[in-house]
């Protein structure tokens, strides 16, 4: 584990650097979950995501590195899906079948996929958006100890983006085994803040209770909701100049969807509340978002 110092001494862990599966929080995610996978003897995943989804991505490399059929239920058009590069195109080289509901139709394709997986003799594996599953969070539990083992700086506040959850419920579970109180904030990249929040606690207690740990360290979740922008991919001119200025800046890309998102969400809730400590971003990668310039 990487771990790098910018201005004002905020301490970057590198998970965008994470050596598998193009990179990122999603790429270590899948790396556990596809463990359990292979160990319960499944030749088939269903999941779903975005035209640029990192764990999509993912997913589809992990199946076609194992030889296992795949098929991504994709939120969005699929003339934009075709022609774009960056995860699109991974996905695309990686020969996942794509389907394209409905928004609200989501949910009903992941189902007829695994029908059809099935009635074809297969043994498929419905895999919930974002890697959110137990497996998933455990992959930042273990993470925390790779921290801990490669730092003897202990973090007051960790800052990252936050999604579907379960990287933030991990990290905080973690903490928590490890005994360490420590704030952690999530920077919404999606959801408002209420919503968030409850899913990331509720993934953070389901975490500490297969673990065996207290849960008493992390009395709440906190996901901001305020950098939002009007939702997912979006995003205002004060990220767009993060992410454009981010590698001459820092030496790393930020995204406008994810890290870009999160970076100045930190950097201004850092400044309005004058936060003194060891401050930590933790960079969940993006990099391939950062090259389709979403």
């Amino acid at each position: 584990m990487i771990i790098d110092t910018i201005e004002n001494q905020i301490f970057v862990v590198r998970d965008d650097l994470y050596p598998s599966l193009g990179s990122g929080n999603k790429g270590r995610k899948m790396d556990q979950i596809g463990a359990q996978l292979l160990k319960n003897g499944h030749d088939a995943i269903v999941t779903t995501g975005g035209i640029q989804s990192n764990h999509c991505r993912a997913t589809a490399i992990f199946a076609a590195k194992h030889k296992i059929s795949c098929t991504l239920v994709v939120h969005g058009n699929e003339a934009r899906f075709r022609k774009e590069g960056g995860n699109a195109k991974l996905m695309r080289d990686a020969k996942a079948r794509m389907v394209f509901p409905a928004t609200d139709d989501i949910s009903r394709a992941m189902d007829a996929a695994m029908e059809a997986y099935t009635a074809d003799g297969y043994n498929p594996y419905y895999l919930r958006g974002g890697g959110h599953t137990l497996e998933g969070g455990l992959a930042y539990v273990n993470a925390i100890d790779e921290l801990l083992a490669h730092s003897n700086i202990l973090p007051d506040y960790i800052f990252l983006a936050s999604g579907t959850g379960s990287t933030q419920a991990g990290i905080m579970a973690g903490l928590a085994k490890n005994k360490v109180n420590c704030d952690v904030i999530g920077i919404s990249v999606a959801r408002e803040r209420k919503r968030a929040e409850n899913i990331v606690y509720s993934s953070y207690l389901e975490l500490c209770g297969h673990l065996e740990i207290d849960p008493g360290l992390q009395k709440k979740a906190t996901v901001l909701d305020d950098y939002l922008c009007g939702g997912y991919e979006k995003f205002g001119p004060s990220i767009k100049e993060v992410s454009n200025t981010s590698i001459p800046k820092y030496g790393f890309p930020l995204d406008t969807t994810y890290t870009g998102k999160a970076f100045y969400g930190m950097l201004d809730y850092v400044g309005t509340n004058r936060l003194k400590g060891n401050l930590f971003f933790w960079h969940t990668g993006g990099f391939l978002n950062y090259l389709a310039n979403v």
